[in-house]
């Protein structure tokens, strides 16, 4: 590098981001050479005789890392003669620390960089502040990405399969807490639509979001997780996982909240009893409000009829009033005889009466095909215990709606999508480098698993 005293008069005070690339990449060089060359010798050693093992050949290997690639030596033993007779074979031991040549920290990196921002944009931020090669295009960064999901899921699969295990055959037994409100688990679940890419489906698909954690309003949200599965299995092996990381044993209250989709009703059903489903708040509230700020609207606009408007309003105050407090009998009587009020009104061409009637007959449908999801709300408010999906729609704008916003005019696979989803919960619930980082801290064998001996063999030696 050669600065000059004349560009301080152009402001170029200090290294440049170009002038630090260069020292970095030659950092990372020399100690990523010795890292290598110190862990073959290490692997050379034979755990079992404490002799050299043969040399297969020299080859030399590039491995990316996020201050640029290196080129290292890269070795090839052979399996030990004297303690395995009979078994031929060679392993590389770089390949045991990188095998994807590229580095965990690397990989991380281009993971979270693809996870919140679209691919050619997070190859552009690699490029401009790292000294990577002009190769790390956008197709790298997804091709990574998409890598780090799968290895991801499978993980989240292995550990479902030991969950599912664990809790099949098993019922819920009721903690002696009564007035804990951190006994019950809470899992609010909604859907997401992402426009798909495949020409021959539909122009989108759903995406499941759901939240799991326990305590009531105010307390921690818990885990996220995202899957593009409708299956009740996965849903429910997915639910069961993330329950497991928030404590949960088989013991306890299980509570489903969600706004009352059908693919939403499956996991109430598949998971251990007794496990409670309601409905959210929030969609019932947001049903009633349209016919209360119409019924308003009438009886200032229209004089002449405001006792009878007003006598519609208070009914729709007090349907709401019932639907808060758990009377759903009560209340879908009232709104059948409010409907039919309206119906017979409607004959005299009372102005906006359509509307509060198709309203109504909407949100009478609504609680028919929910009212067994229909509880006390009042009585879980006061007790502190949450009552609407917000977890869950938070979920979906944190997850989804920041990623795979319709602005951005970007179309997914399922499955990219869902390995996606992978990588930004597992980020977003603070595992993604425990996760990346797990294959290499469990204890390897001391030869390839090819030519691990028989116990006849080891008798022999």
């Amino acid at each position: 590098m050669d600065k000059r005293w004349e560009q301080l008069f152009d402001g170029d005070l200090g290294l440049s981001i170009e002038d630090g690339k260069k020292i970095m990449e030659a950092l990372q060089s020399a100690v990523v050479n010795h890292e290598a060359e110190t862990y073959s010798v290490y692997r050379r050693v034979c755990p079992d005789c404490h002799t050299f093992r043969a040399v297969k050949d020299y080859t030399t290997r590039r491995i990316r890392t996020v201050f640029g690639t290196v080129r290292v030596r890269n070795p090839r033993w052979m399996v030990c003669s004297d303690c395995y007779p009979g078994m031929v074979g060679a392993f590389a031991p770089l390949k045991e620390i990188c095998p994807d040549r590229a580095t965990s920290e690397l990989m991380e990196l281009t993971a979270q960089l693809g996870g919140v921002m679209s691919y050619r944009q997070a190859a552009n931020v690699l490029s401009k502040f790292l000294p990577v090669e002009p190769t790390e295009t956008h197709a790298t960064v997804r091709k990574r990405t998409i890598r780090v999901g799968e290895r991801i899921d499978d993980q989240v699969a292995n550990e479902e399969w030991l969950a599912t295990r664990e809790m099949e055959e098993r019922h819920q037994l009721e903690m002696p807490l009564p007035a804990d409100r951190r006994k019950e688990f809470v899992i609010s679940i909604d859907t997401a639509h992402v426009r798909s890419a495949e020409p021959n489906s539909a122009r989108s698909f759903e995406l499941i979001v759901a939240r799991c954690g326990r305590g009531g309003r105010g307390d921690a949200g818990g885990r996220y997780f995202v899957t593009a599965s409708s299956e009740q299995k996965a849903i429910r092996d997915r639910t069961w996982h993330a329950l497991r990381r928030e404590g949960y044993c088989g013991y306890g209250d299980v509570t489903v909240l969600s706004d009352g989709a059908e693919i939403l009703k499956r996991l109430p059903r598949a998971m251990p009893k007794p496990t409670t489903h309601i409905i959210d708040w929030f969609h019932i509230a947001m049903r009633v409000q349209p016919m209360q700020q119409i019924a308003d609207f009438m009886v200032r606009s229209q004089p002449d009829l405001s006792e009878t408007l007003s006598s519609i309003d208070r009914e729709i105050t007090a349907v709401k009033w019932r639907l808060w407090h758990g009377r759903v009998d009560r209340a879908i009587r009232d709104l059948e005889g409010l409907l039919a009020r309206l119906k017979s009104s409607q004959q005299e061409g009372v102005f906006s009466l359509a509307r509060l009637h198709s309203l109504g007959s909407q949100l009478l449908t609504y609680i028919r095909s929910n009212r067994a999801s229909i509880v006390n709300y009042g009585r879980r408010y006061r007790a502190g215990l949450r009552v609407a999906t917000t977890l869950a729609e938070s979920a979906v704008n944190s997850l989804i709606g920041k990623r795979m916003v319709k602005k951005q005019q970007m179309r997914w696979t399922p499955y990219g999508a869902h390995m996606l989803m992978q990588v930004r919960t597992a980020e977003i619930n603070g595992e993604l480098r425990d996760r990346l980082r797990q294959p290499f801290r469990q204890p390897g064998p001391t030869v390839p698993s090819l030519f691990n001996p028989k116990p006849p063999l080891l008798r022999a030696a």
